[in-house]
């Protein structure tokens, strides 16, 4: 889908508002790929990232919508 994946800061606190989501860069030219029952999504992290929170969010050509929170150390 358009945009997806991508990526956005989000509070480590859940409760506190999110900032703009910004494009994910692939850490391979595979990007996403789909084997053996799973989704796999290698990306590329900024250094910047370290001590935050991020949600990851895949958008499918069905309509559905996914998203995993990471903590970056």
């Amino acid at each position: 889908m358009p945009g997806s994946p991508s990526s956005a800061a989000i509070p480590c606190d859940a409760a506190a508002p999110v900032d703009v989501i910004e494009q994910t860069v692939t850490n391979t030219n595979s990007g996403l790929t789909y084997g053996g029952g799973q989704y796999n999504y290698v990306w590329k992290t900024d250094k910047s990232w370290a001590g935050t929170c991020r949600q990851l969010t895949l958008a499918f050509k069905d309509g559905t919508v996914q998203t995993a929170h990471f903590k970056f150390k």
